[in-house]
């Protein structure tokens, strides 16, 4: 294996010297955006759609790599899941040009990456489809007509390779194919069959599959020599596959024929100009080429020679790692410590490393220009390259900063590592271990930083012995892997696509209307709705035609008014009520068209054919449709503070919502008050929140509109704009298909409770609306108040300074608040008795911290009316000082006031345990010497006091203090404990 890849390297060497390509080129030469634009261009000229491509980021639940290939979007057509509402469920013809990457699955290319001249981690793959249309020879005669008639490709240059066939799986050689490239005028000689690892497709173990015919290009002249072909040469290089799914393979691994034949063709762009331009070298175009210009004017190093020394290495390197990570995070995605994040993150540390090991450059320089040269070069093709450039350079500069303050800080915890175990040259695959998940070294490390730092100090790692330890892990972790649940309604939805029944019509989750002062009326839904049929019914992922009572099941309707989960808002729940009997919905979820109902019969039956009446529960729909609206104004308010943010997610529920955003800077108190406050100031504003209904393409000229990345909209799509009755401006405008309120001022407050790290530069703000919102308010007041009475207490200011009266009116206020709030609570629990959903958990929930709260409102209640009665004595204050803290830390109080408490906390936790403790001193010493006034002549005195709250520290300090005559013994009892202290005079030990 080693000899193989010595001798392909030295055939590289031979044939990239200097000038060897410009002396062979016939033609002239192509620019990359020529190339993929005749490509495109021709297909669209034979009736071909052009798709936009996806996003390099695959969506949830789609797999943990990167997008690799082209025919990523359209696997539901190849497997015919395609939602009958979907925009490609009548597409016919496709052409494209995806952005792919690969570092890591099975096309992993990092490893060749640099070290030869064609492999690169990001690169585009030109495609052209067919779905159930053309097939084997329209597929041929339009690649063969592309290649020779618009980019002039010598026929003599190329081989065409076919499936030779497989005994073991009973599959003939694909004679059709070859004769259709005989019928071209291609030589036989240039014709080759191959088997199952070239010339057979698999999507998977199971699923489409079926014969490919390759066409590869020689670099050569006049030499005609079919055994390079496929035999790894870089004189003969694949430039085209174009593959014919006519099986679909069994979970038996047997394959039967499909009923509908596809055509899926993949061609690298990059190779493809190299050929064009007459060189074999993918990086000495003009995709690369401009890099380098930039990279040698930085460094002042040599200009790029297309050889494989290392130092052409690290500009191939540097080039393409730059690319990658410009158009994977203009995609939306951010350096991490997991999965993709951590790979994009491991890329651009590269970069910074070649920068300054290899060229002498600041990274912080040198790559946002190397960013400018990608815009440059794929802004005017990736629209979303040409918006991003701020944005990427931004956090590839916030990225370098971390990786230099978490790499001074591994460097702390190598050298604990070294001092504990000496001078090692070799560190162990356990101590690599103990370094990355830190503990007693310090914080954890990636192993490639452990990596970096043991290369820098000349150590060696023994990656065999961590990996076998890693395996070894995993396996006492889990003995199984983990598998995902089947979803329950699968069957269901099979059977009604195969039969051809409608998609379910869910337009009605938006007939609702407002009657204003936050209140809504959902009556209407009804009206408008009716009749409304059950039309397919399962149990236990089988088909049922009915259900009975306490069954646990799944049902599909013809039309609904339930919101099914999407966009980061949870689903409605309710009930699905016919004359004999009423289902329970718990959650609810579109399935390929079909909205599907969750849940329970709770009481009846209930059968296919049925007419039926859809009751949504009105608190969760409110609930999310108020914070559904927050969402977007809290966006919009992140955005005009911090505008090369971006949303990484949402979480809406009735109660609450989360929202996560990029955050390249620290967000103080100030910022978290100004967000807070812009939201407010949209709620007072009482702007109209307007649901238009747009064709996708024209929605997304809006301006200033909102998307979210790595989002699949359908074709037509719900714009919400949030601004005047006029129209004049809108303070948002986003795409979503999410329920909301019909004006801000419907929220009635808005309150940021938690802000937290979610991700590296990624922030979490928990949010509430409504009641929930002032509640929080008021509980911050309250503490805002408890503090300043602390204080004052403290600084032993005199009583009518304390404002008790004021404050303890104010509490109370509050606390009225807080059981109005336990009413509406136990009402809503009392109405959903019998409904085992989370909802009612949920409910449960609030309404104990609720109760908690009350609890610890009143017990300030009563110390307000003790002091306003007698004064404060210091263990009001210390019970104050609890109270703080306990009321501190429930759910709703606002973030910034949760600060400013802590800060409070802090600073006055060590005065109050001095007043504490000199107050204690003193009652344990006028104790003591009450006893010795008692019992003068006595050598030993004993007391006991109960529950004296001062430590075992001070109590022998103020003991010691004394130079007591007598034995003292003292006894104190506090909570179940019952400390002893014996005080012996000096006398005892002379």
């Amino acid at each position: 294996m080693h000899l193989l890849k010595i001798l392909k390297l030295y055939k590289q060497l031979i044939l990239y010297r200097p000038g060897h390509f410009k002396l062979i080129s016939r033609w002239s030469s192509w620019s990359s955006k020529d190339v993929r634009s005749t490509f495109i261009n021709y297909f669209i000229s034979e009736d071909h759609t052009f798709i936009p491509p996806l996003s390099v980021i695959p969506k949830k639940r789609e797999g943990t790599y990167f997008i690799n290939s082209g025919m990523n979007q359209f696997k539901p057509i190849f497997l015919g899941e395609c939602d009958p509402t979907d925009k490609f469920v009548h597409l016919k013809r496709a052409v494209n040009s995806q952005k792919c990457i690969r570092v890591g699955g099975k096309h992993n290319d990092l490893e060749d990456v640099g070290h030869d001249l064609t492999h690169h981690t990001f690169f585009e793959m030109l495609g052209n489809w067919s779905f159930g249309d053309y097939f084997k020879a329209r597929a041929c005669q339009m690649a063969f007509h592309l290649l020779t008639k618009e980019f002039k490709v010598p026929v003599e240059r190329l081989y065409f390779t076919y499936f030779g066939g497989n005994k073991s799986l009973n599959l003939s050689a694909d004679e059709e194919c070859r004769q259709i490239w005989r019928s071209l005028g291609i030589p036989a000689d240039r014709i080759i069959p191959f088997g199952l690892k070239d010339n057979f497709w698999e999507m998977g173990l199971s699923g489409p599959c079926g014969p490919c015919t390759e066409i590869h290009y020689d670099h050569r002249r006049s030499v005609c020599s079919p055994v390079e072909v496929n035999s790894g040469s870089p004189d003969v290089v694949e430039i085209w596959n174009l593959v014919f799914m006519q099986y679909n393979r069994l979970p038996d691994s047997s394959l039967v024929p499909l009923p509908t034949h596809h055509v899926d063709t993949g061609m690298g762009l990059e190779r493809m100009v190299a050929v064009l331009n007459g060189t074999a070298d993918n990086y000495s175009t003009d995709l690369f080429l401009p890099l380098f210009k930039e990279i040698e004017k930085l460094s002042g190093c040599p200009e790029y020679k297309g050889s494989l020394i290392p130092l052409d290495t690290s500009y191939r390197l540097l080039a393409d790692h730059t690319r990658m990570f410009t158009v994977a995070i203009s995609d939306g995605l951010l350096p991490s410590q997991d999965n993709l994040g951590h790979k994009l993150r491991s890329l651009l540390v590269r970069c910074v490393d070649l920068c300054r090991k290899v060229f002498h450059t600041d990274p912080l320089t040198t790559l946002p220009l190397l960013v400018s040269s990608v815009r440059e070069s794929l802004g005017s093709v990736y629209p979303e390259i040409e918006k991003s450039e701020k944005k990427v350079c931004d956090i590839v500069q916030a990225t370098i900063h971390h990786h230099d303050k978490h790499k001074e800080q591994a460097m702390k915890s190598f050298n604990k590592m070294l001092s504990k175990h000496g001078n090692i040259n070799v560190l162990p695959g356990d101590i690599m271990l103990q370094l990355e998940h830190g503990g007693y070294f310090g914080k954890p490390m990636a192993v490639e930083m452990i990596s970096e730092l043991a290369s820098t100090l000349g150590i060696s790692l023994d990656m065999d012995d961590y990996t076998k330890l890693c395996q070894s892990t995993k396996a006492d972790i889990s003995t199984s892997p983990l598998t995902s649940l089947p979803d329950r309604a699968s069957s269901l939805v099979n059977q009604m696509l195969q039969l051809g029944v409608a998609p379910t019509d869910d337009s009605y989750k938006y007939s609702h209307c407002s009657l204003g002062d936050d209140v809504f009326d959902f009556t209407q839904m009804l009206k408008v709705i009716s009749p409304v049929l059950v039309r397919g019914i399962s149990k236990d992922n089988c088909l049922h035609r009915e259900l009975l009572e306490s069954d646990i099941g799944e049902v599909v309707l013809d039309k609904t008014c339930f919101y099914s989960e999407a966009g980061g808002q949870e689903a409605d729940q309710g009930e699905l009520v016919s004359e004999t009997g009423t289902f329970q919905v718990t959650d609810v979820q579109r399935k390929s068209g079909y909205i599907v109902h969750y849940g329970h019969m709770r009481q009846g039956t209930l059968q296919i054919g049925q007419q039926i009446e859809p009751r949504i529960y009105q608190e969760i729909r409110e609930g999310c449709m108020r914070n559904h609206t927050a969402t977007h104004l809290l966006q919009s308010a992140l955005t005009d503070l911090l505008p090369s943010t971006q949303q990484q997610g949402s979480s809406i529920t009735s109660h609450k919502l989360t929202f996560d955003f990029l955050a390249l800077s620290a967000l103080d108190s100030k910022s978290i008050q100004q967000t807070e406050a812009a939201v407010q100031s949209f709620i007072k504003k009482e702007y109209l929140v307007s649901r238009t209904t747009l064709p996708l393409e024209e929605a997304l000229k809006i301006p200033n509109v909102k998307v979210l990345q790595n989002e699949k909209y359908p074709e037509e799509v719900s714009v919400i704009s949030i601004g005047p009755e006029s129209g004049s401006f809108y303070s948002s405008v986003e795409l979503c298909g999410g329920t909301h309120v019909f004006s801000t001022s419907d929220l009635e407050d808005f309150c940021i409770t938690q802000m937290t790290s979610k991700a590296q530069n990624v922030k979490r703000v928990t949010c509430v609306t409504g009641s929930q919102a002032r509640l929080a308010h008021l509980n911050g007041s309250v503490l805002r108040s408890m503090c300043q009475l602390l204080e004052d207490f403290i600084k032993h200011q005199p009583r009518q300074n304390h404002n008790v009266k004021q404050r303890l009116k104010y509490a109370q206020q509050v606390l009225h608040a807080l059981v109005a709030q336990q009413e509406r609570l136990e009402h809503s629990l009392h109405m959903l008795a019998q409904n085992v959903s989370d909802y009612y958990a949920r409910l449960k929930n609030l309404n104990e911290e609720n109760q908690k709260t009350s609890s610890l409102l009143q017990s300030y209640i009563d110390i307000l009316k003790k002091i306003a009665t007698v004064g404060h004595e210091e263990e009001d204050i210390k019970q104050l000082f609890t109270l703080i803290r306990k009321i501190q830390q429930i759910e709703l109080v606002p973030k910034v006031v949760r600060e400013e408490v802590h800060s409070c906390l802090v600073k006055n936790e060590q005065k109050v345990t001095e007043m504490i403790n000199k107050k204690n001193i003193s009652h344990i010493n006028q104790l003591i010497e009450d006893e010795f006034k008692r019992f003068p002549d006595s050598s030993v005195v004993s007391l006991t006091v109960n529950e004296i709250d001062i430590n075992h520290r001070q109590i022998t300090k103020s003991l010691s203090k004394k130079m007591l005559s007598k034995c003292v013994i003292l006894l104190n009892k506090c909570h179940k404990n019952t400390d002893l202290f014996i005080s012996l005079p000096l006398s005892s030990f002379q």
